[in-house]
């Protein structure tokens, strides 16, 4: 049996940031991970780039109780982000409010954060999956992992993460540790992903980007809007636009509903613009507009300008499923928040326990959101935690977090 005072179960985005931030002010921390090495998922965050933060931060950026992000959001906003990232040596470079380290890799993110943990001298121990907790009030907690290992802590942090991208590490596991201690996890649906649709001709279109605007509707009712590039694939569609309404669609299909959609593949012209292009530069207008895939495709929808028109702004869309939590780049659900204070991330069904991250039920939309999720409830919890301490050992002198 090890103990330590603090174990955090996971060494994701989250445990890695908590591990640091306490581990420099002196206490004695251990982050266990199932994986063999820690950031698995970070590294591969953002296309290997690590968008980490956004400095058009807002709780209107987020699924979930918003009142309760705006809460954390105001104890750790995005220069709170820039600026711990550079005690951490880590340069920022933004575009257009999208923050990324200067050098675009975020194998960097990673390996820092490892680093100030080792340099603070918290301890690792990967291969470890923790099976069972038992909450003992005389002993605080005592974790089982598999193999017979059993560590004991006075606090426990779980950032163990959700269920997306399971060749990363998203297995869920840390809401069946939840549950086991009597939280409620809200139903867990892919987040950040793609749609799949009816029809053939996704394959013949496949490979096609185009900018546009899709509006999605939930047995009729409008779910959401978004603009911007859309992918089409051959069994439907992506791109950011797509994403950001993902969680909206799983949701609706997951209470029965039926899911549409409408795109609008020319939303810089009206539809009596786009009919006078087409009427006035005959077949020449629409090859002039469109990928040569799509000529086949909507001519057999209609050849005359008022159908190919009707067909080019409102684009119909069944929605038969998301691309599942397997290529999902986030897990929407989780810990119902409202079991969780939102001042210090602690349970509030048991004392000296903590739920960060994606393990709680919030989740962002793409750009950098739902890493600052991440780093706010670290910053959160550790600070609580510290600040516990500090009240208990007069002589601990507290650095700022």
């Amino acid at each position: 049996m090890e103990y330590h005072e603090i174990i955090i179960v996971g060494a994701g985005a989250s445990g890695l940031m908590c591990g640091y931030l306490l581990g420099r002010q002196g206490r004695d921390v251990c982050i266990l991970d199932k994986n063999e090495t820690a950031g698995k998922k970070l590294a591969a965050t953002g296309n290997g780039r690590c968008n980490y933060t956004n400095q058009n931060m807002s709780p209107a950026c987020y699924y979930g109780d918003r009142k309760y992000v705006e809460h954390i959001l105001e104890r750790f906003g995005p220069e709170d982000a820039i600026t711990l990232f550079g005690e951490l040596g880590i340069l920022t470079r933004e575009k257009e409010g999208y923050c990324y380290p200067y050098n675009g890799q975020a194998a960097t993110v990673r390996e820092h954060l490892v680093q100030g943990c080792l340099e603070s001298g918290v301890v690792f121990s990967y291969n470890t999956k923790v099976a069972k907790i038992l909450h003992k009030k005389e002993e605080a907690y005592e974790l089982r992992c598999g193999g017979g290992a059993i560590y004991q802590c006075r606090c426990l942090i779980l950032a163990t993460g959700g269920r997306a991208n399971g060749p990363l590490g998203g297995d869920g596991s840390g809401y069946k540790l939840c549950r086991s201690m009597g939280h409620r996890v809200t139903p867990v649906l892919p987040g950040l992903t793609g749609l799949k649709a009816e029809g053939s001709e996704w394959k013949q279109l496949a490979g096609i980007r185009m900018q546009g605007k899709i509006a999605l509707y939930g047995d009729g009712l409008l779910l959401g809007e978004e603009a911007g590039e859309i992918q089409i694939v051959k069994d439907g569609i992506s791109g950011i636009p797509v994403f950001q309404l993902c969680r909206l669609a799983a949701e609706a299909m997951e209470q029965g509903k039926k899911v549409t959609g409408k795109i609008d593949f020319i939303p810089q012209m009206t539809g009596s613009q786009l009919e006078e292009w087409l009427i006035g530069h005959g077949s020449r207008g629409l090859s002039g507009i469109v990928n040569k895939k799509w000529l086949p495709v909507l001519t057999k929808k209609g050849k005359d300008p008022d159908r190919l028109c009707k067909v080019l702004k409102e684009y119909k869309v069944s929605v038969s499923d998301t691309f599942g939590l397997e290529k999902a780049q986030v897990s929407a659900g989780g810990v119902a928040t409202e079991e969780i204070c939102a001042d210090t991330m602690e349970s509030l069904l048991h004392p000296d326990l903590y739920l960060l991250g994606e393990l709680q039920d919030v989740d962002g939309i793409c750009g950098g959101y739902n890493l600052h999720f991440a780093w706010a409830t670290a910053v959160v919890c550790s600070q609580h935690i510290i600040e516990t301490f500090a009240k208990e050992d007069k002589y601990v002198t507290i650095q700022p977090v």
